[in-house]
């Protein structure tokens, strides 16, 4: 039996993309300007110092890349919709007809070759007018904006768009993009230092947690019943090994899975309608949460969405040890250098399928075998060849390496009974790598920045995504 006719007939077989990283065109449409043209004005934020205007000018390129994706067989596409391109300021102030035609465009193209459009409604990016106001999720009122976004999204997409992903990565949002945090990924503005800074990462989780639980339930009260949708929320997902089977290390690896996996979904999935409690035991700031507020929460998701690149050893902290992280310090654990490969050089991402089934069955049990979309998942081209020919990048072994050992772990995790619902394959082009510029680069298809079309290529791992999804179409006769 080979490896595509080992997932049933509706599994769905994705690739993806985020509004900021492929779209370019940020003056079109009346687009707002966003955090991340912030960022990039801001000197040595981005590492390859690339110009700021640079990008795969995916607004102007879509029905290209529409077809792209039709040719390479995908049963759905997940991308996201730009705030800052359908609300300039972030508010109902204005809306742009032009930027929501856009996004009508490209669902009824999708639509029209067989192609389900899963939307994301926040992939990491904002109207800066929104951040500056009150600082992104600190602030509730930012929160009732995003869930007014939503709204509008229904209203305007929701004939088109039956999955929606409310926030990508809540947890790593968190961390990163509302202030900057010691030892963590720094990806929002440069901004003084606020008040209670190392509380942010806490109370923006929170907001978060609610805002999403809102517009879950504005969703099932006002458009479940015509529109007959799906909403989830995707979390990254990093799955935790103990160093060695001492009290001390499982208990320490227990507080990483809280920390790094479990804070933003335990009050969704669980009867607590909390935080771990680990965390309530570290943390006496915390927020807390009111019990018509646990209610809304509980249980406001379809399913869930995991991104998922690595896993980690982790240690209890040693004697006066002082981890790099605040993560790290506020729940007592460390790092070890894994077990695994580093399979494309000396970069964060680690070639561990063995993690991504073991996750699978961790939230299998913990979470009820709630229905789970692996929402991204994929590597970047090797580092450190930048001198190759083109011939050589195209012929990515290494990336069809790391595909096919984490599409035999899922085929593994549904015999295994865990309620896995479809694969996302991390990206379909090369693109703009978030504070990496265009030096890092996940594509499946390489994209030709040099040229004025910037042409896209398929490199091996796309051909090789296109055989595996056509062998499996064809085994459940969707040809």
């Amino acid at each position: 039996m080979s490896l595509p006719t080992k997932f049933p007939k509706n599994f769905q077989l994705a690739t993806a993309t985020a509004a900021y990283q492929i779209e370019g065109a940020k003056n079109l449409d009346g687009r707002g300007f966003s955090t991340w043209d912030s960022i990039r004005s801001e000197n040595g934020r981005i590492h390859d110092n690339s110009d700021p205007d640079l990008s795969c000018e995916g607004r102007l390129k879509y029905k290209e890349d529409v077809a792209l994706l039709s040719k390479i067989g995908v049963t759905s596409y997940r991308f996201s919709i730009s705030w800052s391109r359908i609300l300039p300021d972030g508010t109902l102030k204005t809306i742009n007809e032009d930027g929501i035609q856009f996004y009508r465009d490209i669902c009824l193209l999708l639509r029209d070759n067989g192609i389900e459009p899963i939307v994301t409604l926040f992939h990491f990016d904002m109207p800066l007018s929104i951040y500056d106001n009150g600082t992104s999720w600190l602030n509730k009122e930012n929160c009732e904006h995003f869930e007014k976004f939503a709204d509008l999204c229904f209203q305007k997409f929701g004939d088109l768009v039956k999955t929606w992903i409310t926030f990508n990565e809540i947890n790593m949002q968190a961390w990163s993009s509302v202030v900057k945090i010691e030892g963590e990924l720094w990806l929002c503005p440069d901004r003084p230092e606020i008040e209670n800074h190392e509380q942010a990462p806490y109370i923006a989780a929170t907001n978060m947690l609610l805002t999403h639980a809102k517009i879950y339930r504005n969703y099932q009260k006002n458009y479940k019943e015509t529109q007959n949708g799906l909403i989830g929320i995707t979390n990254g997902g990093r799955f935790c090994l103990p160093a060695s089977d001492s009290p001390a290390d499982l208990d320490a690896c227990n507080r990483a899975l809280d920390w790094l996996f479990n804070y933003t979904i335990e009050p969704i999935l669980t009867d607590s309608g909390d935080f771990p409690a680990s965390m309530r035991e570290k943390l006496p700031f915390l927020p807390k949460f009111s019990e018509e507020e646990k209610k809304l929460i509980k249980g406001s998701t379809d399913f869930l969405g995991i991104n998922y690149y690595l896993s980690h050893i982790v240690r209890n902290l040693n004697d006066g040890e002082e981890p790099a992280s605040q993560s790290e310090r506020d729940a007592a654990y460390a790092f070890n250098e894994g077990k695994w490969e580093k399979i494309c050089g000396e970069t964060w991402v680690r070639y561990a399928p063995d993690g991504l089934f073991g996750l699978l069955k961790y939230v299998r049990d913990k979470y009820n075998n709630i229905p789970v979309f692996i929402t991204e998942n994929g590597c970047m081209d090797l580092v450190g060849g930048e001198g190759r020919k083109e011939e050589e990048i195209l012929d990515d072994k290494h990336r069809i390496k790391f595909i096919s050992g984490h599409l035999e772990a899922v085929a593994k995790a549904l015999e295994e009974g865990c309620n896995v619902i479809g694969y996302t394959l991390w990206t379909l082009m090369d693109n703009f790598e978030w504070d990496d510029g265009f030096g890092v680069k996940f594509g499946i298809c390489r994209v030709d920045f040099d040229s004025p079309d910037k042409t896209r290529t398929m490199k091996y791992s796309a051909k090789y995504y296109q055989t595996f999804i056509r062998e499996f179409k064809k085994h459940h006769n969707l040809l």
